[in-house]
């Protein structure tokens, strides 16, 4: 079956392609750029569904096998996860009024928010990923979601469920993903916490990050990564981020213009200035 999904404003298909790449897993995701296409399997409740995602100026068609009834909840899912609905205008405007955010608005003038499929995804990602590069980062989920994820008949592996990666000890997830016991540990911590609590918080995303920085390992980035790229909230800007630090001074964009962006738009400063960096403009 086919189903399209439109979307608010332009969608940057070179943007959304190249955020994507920069976190696909091998064994989990693949994509071509020349077709603009992205395939993957998703889980649905306790479904596995096999998606073909072609990305277009004006929203994304999707090739799928989910039956009727989870058809509304693989739009939402896809649709939170590349954005569609956001409406990026008014952020936008307010970052055109702060002239070294302004010149690479102009660059980049079609950004949003490209999250991850679920919330599990984005925190045991988020956890994997700390205090290494994105390289790093990649390697380590990559095997993590080639042991653990769920082999579809397509080839493609499920990402590792919170329930799951709770039911190892983590000297076993340290084995697996051949990490620092710490973070193994952390990442066992943060998936039963969200097995047993957290997935419970939907829609409380302040409490949902209280509980979250409480837990041993989780610290001020882990919770405003996850804040931004997990709970897609638009006031975060990741001062933390050494990413976002290096293009700050490498695009001469003063603190003042970003500590003027009024709170709903502070979210896309983080993207312009990702952007930036990927982009090699130095």
């Amino acid at each position: 079956m086919t189903l399209h999904l439109a979307s608010t404003g332009t969608l940057d298909v070179e943007h959304t392609l190249r955020v994507l790449k920069l976190h696909s897993l091998p064994s989990q995701e693949r994509i071509d750029e020349s077709t603009a296409q992205v395939h993957r399997v998703l889980r649905l409740d306790d479904h596995l569904v096999e998606v073909r995602l072609t990305l277009q100026t004006i929203g994304v068609s999707i090739e799928h096998d989910a039956p009727n009834d989870l058809v509304p909840k693989l739009r939402t899912t896809i649709d939170r996860w590349l954005g569609l609905s956001q409406d990026t205008s008014c952020a936008y405007a307010s970052v055109h009024e702060q002239p070294t955010l302004a010149r690479l608005a102009r660059a980049s003038n079609n950004l949003r928010l490209i999250s991850y499929p679920t919330i599990f995804e984005a925190l045991a990602t988020t956890i994997i990923g700390q205090q290494v590069s994105l390289a790093a980062a990649r390697t380590l989920a990559g095997r993590y979601v080639e042991k653990l994820g769920e082999l579809h008949p397509c080839g493609l592996r499920t990402f590792p469920t919170a329930q799951v990666t709770a039911s190892l000890d983590p000297l076993q997830l340290q084995a697996i993903i051949r990490c620092p016991l710490a973070r193994a540990t952390t990442l066992h911590t943060v998936a039963s916490w969200y097995q047993n609590f957290g997935r419970q918080l939907a829609g409380q995303d302040q409490q949902f990050l209280a509980q979250l920085l409480a837990l041993r390992g989780v610290g001020p980035w882990t919770k405003d990564y996850m804040a931004l790229r997990g709970l897609r909230m638009p006031d975060v800007f990741l001062t933390s981020d050494l990413v976002i630090r290096r293009a700050i001074i490498n695009a001469d964009v003063r603190q003042q213009d970003i500590d003027r962006l009024p709170t709903p738009a502070r979210y896309l400063a983080t993207l312009l200035l990702w952007d930036y960096d990927a982009r090699g403009q130095v």
